[in-house]
């Protein structure tokens, strides 16, 4: 039996937490970030990006609208670099940024259905207050805890939920679909080709680093491969190519998930956005065949 997969577990995730303050923070975010916050209420959740002119990531993370703040939680290796670019950027408007990463942390808890917590609003992607931290539903089912280490502990314990390793998560994720920063969020790819418009960005907003090359990908062409969740019979890593009806792509992410293995994979895709041949892949000798597209039915955001 997995954890996360099969049964309710808590994986401790290394992200760093900042805080946004200001009576101007949610206009400042929405002119930097790639999700419409400027409209967001307190109690909702939104996935984003943080763009460069040419649309290469510089940042993902969550950004959890509460009452007096946006918290925004990102991996720990682009904690500092967003934090100093949040900090140059604020001209003449009221908002303020600060690094809460030293005794704040993340928690997230998985499991095959929806996953029971105190304070846990049933709606996906909202948050909602709890003593000193915070209890967001994530699209998924599972619940994120955010907040300092003991009251995070505390709820852990209570909850009497078993740890889950880094591996343990890696598995869920890529089973899951779910893009990361560093493995599939990297230079070179765009946000189309990893199927994060339904997720990470907002269509109907502009004015925002790299948004003209959102656009212009989404309205004037498809990228040629897209990022799929695909399961092989045997073991398979990062970096490795795989074959898709003659045609080359190469896999993300890697991790054993009970007898299987599963990956992402770039896959190539033609000219109407469909994968070739009947889904079946190779890496090397190991056989594999694609689950699902990351992304596939759920709705852009402003379309």
């Amino acid at each position: 039996m997995a954890v996360l997969l099969d049964e309710v577990a808590v994986a401790l995730r290394p992200m760093g937490v900042l805080a946004v303050t200001g009576s101007d923070r949610l206009t400042y975010l929405h002119s930097l970030l790639s999700q419409d916050l400027e409209h967001a209420r307190a109690g909702s959740v939104a996935d984003f990006l943080y763009l460069d002119a040419k649309g290469t990531a510089l940042a993902e993370g969550r950004a959890i609208v509460v009452g007096d703040a946006v918290l925004l939680a990102v991996p720990h290796d682009v904690t500092q670099s967003l934090s100093d670019a949040l900090g140059r950027f604020t001209f003449l408007l009221q908002a303020e940024t600060a690094d809460r990463s030293a005794n704040w942390t993340l928690a997230s808890a998985r499991g095959p259905a929806p996953v029971d917590h105190p304070g846990a609003r049933s709606e996906p992607m909202t948050v909602a207050p709890a003593g000193d931290g915070f209890v967001v539903r994530d699209r998924s089912g599972g619940v994120d805890l955010v907040g300092p280490r003991p009251w995070i502990d505390e709820r852990i314990l209570a909850a009497g939920w078993p740890p889950a390793s880094a591996e343990d998560w890696e598995a869920w994720r890529i089973s899951s679909g779910v893009p990361a920063w560093g493995s599939e969020i990297a230079p070179g790819r765009r946000a189309q080709e990893l199927g994060l418009l339904p997720t990470h960005v907002h269509m109907r907003k502009g004015c925002y680093p790299g948004q003209e090359s959102i656009a212009k990908i989404y309205n004037l062409g498809r990228p040629r491969r897209a990022l799929a969740v695909v399961e092989f019979a045997g073991e398979v890593t990062a970096g490795e190519l795989v074959a898709v009806d003659g045609k080359s792509g190469e896999i993300t992410s890697a991790a054993a998930a009970g007898a299987a293995w599963v990956a992402l994979a770039l896959v190539p895709v033609g000219p109407d956005g469909a994968v070739a041949g009947d889904g079946s892949v190779t890496a090397g000798n190991v056989r594999g065949r694609i689950r699902k597209r990351v992304g596939d039915g759920q709705a852009i955001q402003g379309v």
